[in-house]
């Protein structure tokens, strides 16, 4: 599914930081073997997330929705050098998926994997985020938000993806 007039790719191509190979890799690993590749978050949104997160400069990230890692990588790029990105996903088949290309990343050490439903795993986290990326089951992004809050502090940045999306 095409989104964008070729005029506005064409400019965000020639505007935009160049895909890293490994998010490269993924996006193609992705669309080989995984149901629903376009739910990727793909690369010009990863810049603007990595872009973020490094103006961010998190010590903690929490990420709500993994699918692949595309978005999770793109974020850790902004990490602290003892940083943490918790990434939570509800799928347990494309764990092994995501483990390969994090530790491929360089940013495996840093990303702790959670499976389950986020509202359950959300109250068990010991962290305070400064970034929060919301990007899992549209219907629920109301009680993602009100779960994360308590996890927050002044300061802390929440992103939410698809919220203009129709439910």
């Amino acid at each position: 599914m095409h989104f964008l007039s070729q005029v506005l790719e064409d400019y965000l191509v020639s505007h935009s930081q160049e895909e890293p190979k490994i998010l490269e890799e993924l996006t193609r690993e992705t669309h080989l073997k995984v149901i629903q590749p376009r739910m990727l978050t793909g690369q010009f949104q990863g810049r603007v997330l990595s872009l973020l997160s490094k103006i961010i400069n998190p010590r903690y990230i929490l990420e709500i929705g993994t699918y692949t890692g595309y978005s999770a990588i793109c974020l850790s790029e902004g990490l602290q050098s003892n940083g943490q990105l918790h990434t939570i996903d509800i799928n347990p088949e494309l764990f092994d998926m995501q483990r390969a290309y994090f530790d491929k990343s360089g940013f495996g050490e840093q990303i702790h994997q959670h499976v389950g439903d986020a509202l359950d795993i959300i109250p068990s986290l010991d962290h305070t985020f400064d970034l929060v990326f919301i990007d899992a089951e549209k219907k629920k992004y109301d009680n993602y938000l009100e779960a994360v809050l308590p996890k927050t502090k002044s300061g802390s940045v929440i992103l939410s993806d698809n919220v203009l999306q129709s439910r």
